[in-house]
């Protein structure tokens, strides 16, 4: 068993008490799930400063805090005083677990769209391709079939070691998982030994939290720093930038030339979209133009590592897609309702340019409360600028109000000339919108998606299910 001396000598501390060489059990930085022997690392967070949770978790068990400000110390306890909480968490866990990711083949996806679908469809063509296969992101972790509840799309670094520990259990080798920006600022991944990272796109998104583009982009290409080979979706201008910065990258895309893996002979024809990659022909049962660039971040990965374009074509083809992405719902209503877990200026626009000019679009959503003014009056211009009628709603608003929310969406809107109205309910929302479509019309419900909740009152969850919502309007209707 590893002990409080062997630590110190596999993290970067500035100061240590040493009040006994106690076993170590594990380590987290959330005091309500320390147990006996586990190390507390004080983590300064956004909301909270695990600092003040310290005494808890020394009556959890606790016999060893790692700190990053000073702290009174307790008799018979040991401590590390370290420079940053968050690198420390890493290396403690990286190096208690013996870094886990360094056994299996990883790869990690950011960008503001596309993570979610690149890193299971990666999962997915590994699974038909290799074997056994897993991913890691938003609502779950996927171990061969198995479903793992994780509490954000990039777990903190002590729950991915847990994970993957698992994984290596069931003979997993290879792993995709998303890597969000928050994710990577926070090194929730330091230390991980990421083999492929994939850039797929960047629009303004988070920017309450990053402030500016340009720092947006420097928290995605954190995974360019760490990842031994890189992979950027060229017809991106954030892509051609991480290409500038990183020239050994390789490119894929749909109308750069340039593009190392480029679909060629794209061909959108009812609900299917073909193309060409590396000579070999694929079809896709979408409209949605962005899932070919899913499909390309994915095959090209997958031809890196070795295998035939002819088998991961045979592979994509049968893959059944992700649930809320751009998701048919059946209906007796003659219209097409699609699910979509969109919630960015960008994937809102992708989701309705999918869809012919000619044809009824109407987009039922709300915005969460933590985005800015300008993120939420961009979602509105989107949908004045693609005809599209806005049915505003609720959607985690947290600590702003729906009201507020609502009407910075509506100057967007108002700016290009554009249609909406306001049902506070979702439910009353869905019905206006499936009510007032004409047969053949889209109707978007955007937003939710699979999440299980809305947070009301700061980040309390109350529980939802937009599924159940949904087919509860239907059935009234």
């Amino acid at each position: 068993m590893k002990r409080f001396r062997d630590l110190l000598e596999n993290i970067d501390y500035v100061s240590y008490v040493d009040a006994g060489n106690f076993p170590i059990n594990y380590v987290n930085n959330n005091s309500k799930k320390i147990g006996a022997d586990d190390i507390f690392v004080a983590v300064k967070g956004s909301l909270t400063d695990g600092h003040k949770y310290i005494d808890s978790a020394i009556d959890a068990g606790s016999k060893i805090i790692v700190h990053q400000d000073e702290v009174v110390k307790r008799e018979g306890i040991s401590y590390i005083r370290v420079r940053d909480s968050r690198k420390a968490l890493a290396q403690v866990s990286n190096y208690l677990t013996d870094t886990p990711s360094s056994k299996i083949n990883m790869v990690a996806v950011t960008g503001s769209n596309g993570k979610s679908t690149t890193s299971r469809l990666i999962a997915y063509l590994s699974s038909k391709l290799v074997g056994k296969s897993g991913s890691i992101g938003t609502n779950n972790a996927l171990l061969d079939g198995e479903a793992i509840p994780t509490a954000n799309t990039t777990p903190d670094i002590c729950e991915i070691n847990l994970i993957l520990e698992k994984a290596l259990d069931k003979g997993i080798k290879n792993m995709a998982i998303e890597a969000s920006s928050h994710g990577l600022s926070q090194k929730r991944l330091y230390g991980v030994d990421i083999d492929y990272g994939i850039f797929t796109n960047l629009s303004e998104e988070h920017l309450d939290y990053h402030k500016t583009m340009d720092k947006y982009f420097e928290a995605k290409m954190i995974l360019f720093d760490q990842a031994k080979t890189t992979l950027a979706n060229i017809d991106d201008p954030y892509g051609k930038r991480a290409k500038d910065l990183y020239p050994d990258t390789i490119t894929f895309g749909i109308y750069s030339e340039e593009a190392d893996f480029r679909a060629e002979n794209l061909v959108k024809d009812d609900k299917e979209i073909s193309f060409t990659l590396k000579g070999v022909d694929f079809t896709l049962n979408t409209i949605a133009d962005y899932e070919v660039y899913n499909t390309l971040a994915a095959a090209s990965v997958l031809s890196l590592m070795g295998y035939p374009m002819e088998d991961i074509r045979d592979a994509v083809e049968s893959f059944p897609g992700i649930k809320s992405r751009f998701e048919y719902i059946e209906n007796d209503l003659g219209i097409n309702i699609i699910l979509d877990f969109a919630h960015t200026p960008r994937a809102f626009e992708s989701v309705f340019k999918a869809v012919p000019n000619h044809i009824q679009k109407i987009a039922v959503f709300g915005i969460n409360g933590d985005r800015n003014s300008e993120f939420r009056r961009l979602i509105g211009r989107t949908c004045a600028d693609n005809d599209v009628l806005a049915v505003l709603t609720t959607d985690d608003p947290k600590f702003d109000r729906v009201e507020h929310i609502n009407s910075e969406i509506i100057a967007g809107i108002e700016e290009g000339k554009g249609q909406y109205v306001v049902r506070k309910d979702r439910d009353k929302a869905m019905e206006y919108a499936f009510s007032h479509a004409d047969k053949g019309a889209y109707v978007f419900l955007l937003g939710k998606g699979e999440e299980n909740f809305i947070k009301f009152n700061g980040n309390e969850k109350t529980p939802y299910s937009e599924r159940e919502t949904i087919r509860e309007v239907l059935e009234r209707l």
